[in-house]
């Protein structure tokens, strides 16, 4: 590229990545209270953590054997680079501001161990210290999710939903 005179000879690299999960889908979920860009893996219903102690102490005391929840989740308002090592230790991400080509989705797309999904750039989503809200049409507050609650995104579609739901293929759990 030329600029001002100046001949800028510019590098590029394949951004392929390749990942052994198969991703899921959700049931008949119903309507989402939320959408974003869908970034990394599909189907997954997380509990709740907006900062890195909470985030160890979901890890150490989730049920992996549940069939409500699959892992932490981890909520925030613009993930940051200094936040990278936090995000690659939880199993998902939504965020309600980035994009695909973030530091945040690079990173994400580095994963290729275990499955992780990632939601991000959700407009209705407001985070805040220890709590985020969603919000519908006119700005008003449609739900307030709170450290330990359980949020279901999907990696593909963007879609975020309020509670567990469903995954096609996993049955739940009875009382």
């Amino acid at each position: 590229t030329v600029e001002r005179g100046v001949l800028s000879v510019l590098q590029t690299r394949s951004a392929e990545t390749e990942h052994m999960f198969e991703p899921r889908t959700f049931c008949a979920p119903g309507p989402a209270c939320g959408r974003g860009i869908g970034v990394m893996g599909g189907a997954f219903r997380g509990v709740a953590a907006f900062n890195e102690d909470q985030a160890r102490r979901l890890a150490n005391s989730l049920n992996t054997d549940s069939a409500e929840v699959d892992g932490v989740l981890l909520v925030l308002e613009n993930p940051v680079p200094d936040q990278i090592p936090l995000i690659l230790s939880v199993d998902g991400l939504l965020a309600a501001r980035g994009g695909s080509t973030s530091h945040a989705a690079v990173a994400v797309h580095g994963i290729d161990d275990r499955p992780y999904a990632a939601v991000l750039g959700v407009a209705e989503l407001r985070v805040f210290r220890d709590e985020a809200v969603l919000v519908g049409l006119g700005g008003e507050v449609a739900f307030t999710l709170n450290f330990g609650d359980t949020v279901s995104i999907h990696g593909q579609t963007g879609e975020v939903y309020v509670g567990t739901r469903e995954v096609l293929g996993v049955q739940p759990s009875t009382p």
